[in-house]
This record gives structure tokens, sequence and C-alpha cells, in this order.
């Protein structure tokens, strides 16, 4: 059994608090520790959907974005202080984890679709047990919400881009067209 505590990717789902899985209710509430992004100065939208799962003996680790949309993703600065984010946010992460304390590391939607938990699973999955906790993907959420059926029968589903072209319409608004 490891001294060390282990990192949960929490998936919270699509932003009802009524949407977590049973499991991960459990996992959040068993944890010592709550990570969760947000962006500087805000609360932070996982923060808020787990607002009622949390308890006053839970430490609260606020994982503050330097910057979200004020640059392009591609701008140097940008790069170099989400890089710098990701590796202060590891750094913090792991000093609960070798103090033996389990984290519940909170993602939106699901933890391993596109959210940021990969970027610090990928830096501590080879000195720390990590277990992913999937959660409802808003892709899900919004079928549900819509009440609109993903595929009938034997029709197929698939999740790969198509390349489209733009056309105007009529109304001035474009909308695309298969190549």
């Amino acid at each position: 059994m490891s001294a060390f505590g282990r990192l949960y990717g929490v998936g919270i789902g699509p932003g009802d608090p009524d949407l977590l899985t049973v499991k991960a209710t459990k996992v959040i509430a068993a944890s010592p520790v709550v990570a969760f992004f947000a962006k500087a100065g805000r609360r932070g939208n996982a923060r808020a959907i787990v607002d009622c799962w949390l308890k006053p003996s839970h430490v609260e680790l606020p994982l503050y974005y330097p910057m979200t949309n004020e640059t392009h993703f591609d701008d140097p600065p940008y790069r170099d202080a989400l890089a710098r984010f990701y590796k202060e946010s590891t750094v913090a992460i792991a000093t609960h984890l070798e103090a033996g304390r389990d984290v519940a590391l909170l993602s939106e939607g699901d933890p391993m679709l596109y959210g940021s938990f990969m970027h610090l699973f990928i830096r501590l999955r080879d000195n720390f047990d990590v277990s992913i906790i999937p959660g409802v993907s808003s892709i899900c959420g919004a079928w549900g919400a819509a009440a609109a059926p993903m595929a009938w029968g034997m029709t197929r589903s698939s999740s790969c881009q198509r390349r489209c072209r733009w056309r105007n319409s009529s109304a001035g608004s474009r909308s695309p067209t298969r190549r």
C-alpha cells in the first residue's frame, strides 16, 4: 500500500449537480482535498457545480488559470503562462499526494475529454496512483436536455469532423455544406 495519496480525476458532468455520478459523489465525499480549475478572481464553474457535495472539512485547492481568452492560444506569452500554470498546479497537487492526502481534481464534463485534467494527469501519473471517474459529457447532457435521440437502430453516428465549405443563404447567414 502506497503512503502517498491517490489522485482522482472526477468528471462532474455538464453543469447540473444532479448529473454527477454516484461514484463521483462518493469520491468527492471521501477525498480530503478537492481541487478545481477557475479563472483568477472567480469561484469557477466546477466548484459551483459541486457546492452541495462539499463539507466544511474539505481542503479546497483552487487552480487559477493565469489567463483564459485574453490572448490567442498560440501566442508565446499564452503558452508560457500555461506551461508555468501546469507546473505550479502539478507541484500543488503533488504536495498533498506526498503528504498522503487523496485529491479529487474536478473536471467539467469528463476528465479525458478536452479537459485541463489531462495536462496534470500526464505529469503526475508516473509518480502517483491515479483513478479516472468518468462524467456525463456535455454532448450527452445536451441530447438529454433537447430530448433528441443520438442515433436510431442501425444508423451510424460519428464524431469525426467533416470538411465543410460555407455558402451564404438568402437570409445573409452562413451555413455549412458538405464537400
